[in-house]
C-alpha cells in the first residue's frame, strides 16, 4: 500500500470524520500496511459510533481476550465486513483509487473494440461497430457453431420464439478446451452473427499489482460495453480473473472475483444490452459462483481443430507461398494431423519453411512447399493439446461428480484421442 493513498485517506477522513465507509477503508488501508496499531483508533470511532452490530462483534471479542492487537484490528475489520452497513464500500474505493490513479497516471486499461493491440482509448457508439467475422470464418466446428447458435444468435434472433415457450434468455457463455483452438475466434465470430461490437477484455487489460486498480479496471471495461451496448464482452483467461476463492488465500483476488460477480448480476447496473462470453483453458480452476444461473451457466466445450476445420487453418498459412506449378493437398495433411492446435498447425507450415529455407541456402532458387514437406513436417510437430487433455482426464475421472464435463468426458473417449494417450506420445 502506498504511503500516498494511506495519506490521502487520512485527509479524505479529516474532512469528512463521519464517513463510516471512508473510515473503513482507511482502516483496512493501514491494516494492509502492517499499521495494525493506528488502524485501532479508527475501529473505535466505528464502534462506539454504533456501526457494527452487537452480533457482529462476538469474533472482535474473542481477539481482545487473546491480548493480540493486531487480530483484534483484523477482526473488527471482518466484523464490519459482515455488518452489512459497508455494501457500498466496493463503489466507494474504486472512486478513491480513481482519484488516485488520475494523479500518479495509473489509468491505463485498453478495452478493445477491434481486436487490435494499439494504444487509444475506450470504443464508443461511433467507433465500435458491428463485428464483421462470422460463423463462414470458422472452419468446421458444425456441432459447437450450432451449439452457440441456439444459446446466444437465435434468442436475438427470435425473441418471440423463446417468449412463447418462457424460455429464459440471458445469461453467459463459457467456452473452454485446449489452448491455440480458435475460442477467442468463435466468440467474436457470435457477435458477427449477433450484427453485433465485439469488446475483447484480456486479462493484461484488468490486473494491476496496486490495490484496487484491478477491480477499478474490471468495472470500467463493463461500463464501458454498458456504453457501447448492444454488444458482446469478452473475457479472456477467466481463471486469471476468477480464480476459485477457496484456492486462493490472497484477499486481491477474492475482492476481483466479487467484483466481477456484481458485475455480471448488474448490482446497480443495466446488463440488458449485454451478451458476456467468457473463455478459459483451465475451468476446474474458475470460481464455483461464476457458473450459476444467470452467470456463466452455459459452458461449452471447443475441442483441437476437427479436420475441415484443419484443412482450412491449413489453407490460411500456405497461402502466397511457393508452390511451383502444384497444390499443397491440404485435406491430406489434415487427415494426418489429428488433435493438432491452430497453433500446431502453424508449427508444421513453419517447419516444412525452414527446411525449403535450408535447401535454397544449398542449391538456389526457391524451391517449392508440396504436400510431401508438409506431411515430413507433421512427424516432427507432437501436437499441444495433449498435456491439456490428459490433465482434464484426470479431472473428469476424479472430479466430474456434477457432470459439468460430460462433453469433454465423450470426447476423450473417442478412438484417436484414446490411442494418443496410450501412447504417451
Amino acid at each position: 500500500m502506498s504511503q500516498e493513498r494511506i495519506e490521502s485517506l487520512r485527509r479524505a477522513v479529516e474532512a469528512s470524520p463521519d464517513d463510516t465507509m471512508l473510515r473503513l477503508i482507511l482502516a483496512e488501508a493501514l491494516l494492509g500496511a502492517g499499521l495494525g496499531e493506528q488502524s485501532l483508533p479508527h475501529f473505535e470511532v466505528l464502534l462506539h459510533a454504533g456501526a457494527l452490530p452487537t452480533e457482529s462483534l462476538l469474533q472482535v471479542g474473542s481477539a481482545a481476550l487473546d491480548g493480540d492487537r493486531l487480530d483484534l484490528a483484523r477482526a473488527c475489520l471482518e466484523a464490519a465486513r459482515h455488518a452489512g452497513v459497508v455494501e457500498n464500500v466496493t463503489a466507494l474505493q474504486r472512486r478513491v483509487d480513481e482519484r488516485l490513479a488520475e494523479r500518479s497516471g495509473a489509468d491505463r486499461l485498453r478495452v478493445r473494440a477491434d481486436g487490435a493491440d494499439g494504444q487509444g482509448g475506450d470504443p464508443s457508439r461511433d467507433d465500435a461497430g458491428p463485428e464483421s467475422t462470422t460463423f463462414d470464418d470458422v472452419g468446421g466446428m458444425a456441432e459447437v457453431k450450432k451449439l452457440i447458435h441456439r444459446m446466444v444468435v437465435l434468442p436475438r434472433s427470435r425473441p418471440e420464439l423463446f417468449a412463447a415457450y418462457g424460455r429464459r434468455t440471458g445469461g453467459g457463455v463459457l467456452l473452454y478446451g485446449p489452448p491455440g483452438c480458435g475460442k477467442t475466434l468463435l466468440a467474436r465470430a457470435t457477435a458477427g452473427e449477433c450484427g453485433l461490437p465485439f469488446l475483447n477484455v484480456r486479462i493484461e487489460d484488468v490486473i494491476d499489482p496496486y490495490q484496487g486498480i484491478s477491480e477499478r479496471n474490471l468495472h470500467h471495461a463493463f461500463e464501458t460495453a454498458r456504453a457501447v451496448g448492444p454488444c458482446v464482452i469478452f473475457l479472456d483467461e477467466l481463471d486469471g480473473l476468477a480464480y476459485a476463492r477457496h484456492k486462493h488465500r490472497g484477499s486481491e483476488a477474492r475482492r476481483l472475483v466479487d467484483v466481477l460477480l456484481q458485475e455480471l448480476d448488474a448490482i446497480g447496473s443495466d446488463n440488458s444490452g449485454l451478451t458476456v462470453m467468457a473463455a478459459t483453458n483451465a475451468p476446474w480452476d474458475v470460481d464455483e459462483a461464476m457458473l450459476r444461473p444467470g452467470r456463466f451457466d452455459r459452458v461449452v466445450f471447443v475441442p483441437p481443430p476437427d479436420e475441415p476445420a484443419r484443412a482450412d487453418i491449413l489453407r490460411v498459412h500456405t497461402a502466397g507461398l511457393p508452390t511451383g506449378e502444384g497444390t499443397v493437398d491440404a485435406d491430406a495433411v489434415a487427415a494426418r494431423t489429428a488433435l493438432f492446435s491452430g497453433a500446431d498447425l502453424r508449427a508444421v507450415v513453419e517447419r516444412a519453411v525452414d527446411e525449403l529455407i535450408e535447401e535454397a541456402l544449398r542449391g538456389g532458387g526457391e524451391p517449392p512447399l508440396g504436400t510431401a514437406g508438409l506431411l515430413a513436417a507433421v512427424d516432427r510437430v507432437r501436437p499441444s493439446t495433449l498435456e491439456w487433455l490428459q490433465r482434464a482426464r484426470a479431472y473428469v475421472e476424479f472430479a466430474n461428480g456434477s457432470e459439468r464435463y460430460e462433453d469433454v468426458a465423450a470426447f476423450l473417449r473417442t478412438r484417436e484421442v484414446r490411442r494418443r494417450l496410450a501412447k504417451g506420445e
